[in-house]
């Protein structure tokens, strides 16, 4: 993906968000991308937010409620993470239904609140799953790394 933020990145742009965060927040994606993800990447940053890209996850093996096999997962966290605002949100590309086309609870079709990533991936099937990230501590850089048990544990509460 272009533009992508990674460390030691030659890419203007890819600096050029890694600047708009805290370190702490820059830690938590480092160690993310060395320990869990490695493909893993900073995508976009508006204001107090930024939208990291994880890649795929597989809705449909974790609950089989799911019509996806397969969609890509971004994750939605503060600037300054782990510290302020709790992070808040999932995007999966495409939205995500049910057998036979249902809603899930709480996901909303091409959200404001993933403009970023529709404008930074290029794409125009979103869904933004409206979900506070609890249970978990967030007082570490770190604790990035249980992303993938947050997006997993929220296809796991749907029935």
């Amino acid at each position: 993906m272009s533009g992508a933020a990674s460390p030691g990145s030659n890419d203007p742009d890819a600096a050029g968000l890694r600047a708009e965060l805290t370190e702490s927040c820059r830690q938590a994606i480092d160690a993310l991308q060395d320990e869990v993800r490695p493909e893993a990447e900073l995508i976009a940053v508006r204001g107090d937010w930024a939208w990291v890209s994880i890649g795929n996850v597989h809705p449909a093996h974790v609950n089989d409620v799911f019509d996806e096999e397969k969609a890509h997962a971004v994750i939605r966290i503060p600037t300054n993470f782990p510290h302020g605002t709790r992070p808040y949100g999932i995007i999966t590309i495409p939205y995500v239904t049910k057998h036979d086309g249902q809603d899930v609870h709480q996901e909303m079709r091409n959200d404001q609140k993933a403009e970023p990533v529709e404008d930074a991936l290029g794409v125009d099937d979103t869904g933004m799953w409206s979900y506070q990230w609890r249970d978990i501590s967030w007082d570490d850089p770190e604790d990035l790394t249980k992303a993938l048990e947050v997006v997993r544990s929220r296809f796991e509460k749907e029935d």
